[in-house]
């Protein structure tokens, strides 16, 4: 798989798994819906990364990944996000979150997951001309 289709793979999956973690919500799965809410934020940090050749493949690595972006674009959101993001994956496996709370952290993380694909997508356009 080259680098575009790798990137286009990666924004897709984003935007589904936002789409599942929002029909999970709806259908009262907590701890669906926080994986999927997970599954955006690192599948948009991976189409960042993939726009500049780096292939995340380890939680860590995209944990990494998220704290250096938030300091390369002065943007302290990308890293708070990304650790709602987390608690939400860890949610999954302790289930102690209320379908509430999943609701209220994918809230607060729904517009970095948006900047951070719009960011991808500016970077194609540029890359165009």
């Amino acid at each position: 798989m080259n680098q575009t289709e790798l990137l286009e793979r990666y924004k897709t999956q984003s935007m589904h798994y936002f789409e599942n973690a929002l029909s999970s919500i709806e259908a009262g799965d907590a701890e669906k819906a926080g994986e999927f809410a997970w599954g955006s934020m690192a599948e948009a940090l991976k189409a960042v990364a993939a726009k500049k050749g780096i292939r995340l493949w380890r939680h860590d690595d995209i944990g990494d990944y998220a704290k250096k972006l938030a300091k390369e674009l002065g943007n302290e959101e990308i890293t708070k996000a990304h650790g709602l993001a987390s608690s939400l994956h860890s949610n999954f496996y302790e289930a102690g979150l209320r379908i509430e709370d999943v609701r209220l952290r994918l809230d607060q993380i729904k517009g970095t997951i948006k900047k951070l694909l719009e960011l991808v997508t500016e970077e194609e356009s540029d890359s165009g001309e």
